[in-house]
């Protein structure tokens, strides 16, 4: 017969706060938990995966699955955002580089697939050179037009004069 868990009635852990033992133990002999997230839900867990301690090696759990799925979404989002503006920063760059040498046709397009989207358009331009070396506007669904025939690569085209206004 296993020992009698520790009481863990009333503790928090993240957004949890134990509320009763459960009949169950994990094959290990630890005892589950019931706990209440923060949202209301209320979610099984077993002790071992109860801690305050973040450094540790094994999984913790500190939230119901609907909270942890949701801050899990966020975490990725915040990530691509912080890379989509690392990219358009980038773009921008490249793109400065490129004046007279590009049609400004070109210069005036999104930066990025994402910020093509963003504005309902279907091209970008980033500045920078396919696989096969075309300097060319993209699909946002990917691939170079200078690689699917539709326009000619930069490379290829003389320099645009700044017409006078």
């Amino acid at each position: 017969m296993p020992s009698s868990p520790r009481n863990r009635i009333g503790e928090v852990y993240g957004q949890l706060t134990v509320v009763r033992a459960s009949e169950r133990r994990t094959k290990a002999g630890n005892a589950y938990w019931w706990c209440q997230c923060t949202c209301g839900n209320e979610r099984e867990v077993p002790g071992d995966k109860l801690s305050l301690n973040t450094a540790r090696r094994k999984p913790i759990v500190d939230a119901c699955e609907t909270c942890a799925r949701e801050r899990q979404v966020e975490g990725v989002c915040i990530k691509n955002d912080r890379e989509e503006k690392t990219r358009r920063a980038q773009a921008q760059r490249e793109r400065e580089q490129l004046k007279g040498l590009v049609p400004d046709r070109w210069l005036m397009l999104p930066l990025t697939d994402a910020h093509a989207r963003e504005l309902g358009q279907t091209l970008f331009f980033r500045g920078t050179r396919c696989l096969l070396g075309h300097l060319a506007p993209y699909r946002i669904n990917g691939g170079c037009q200078a690689c699917s025939g539709q326009t000619p690569s930069a490379g290829d085209l003389p320099p645009t004069k700044p017409t006078a206004s």
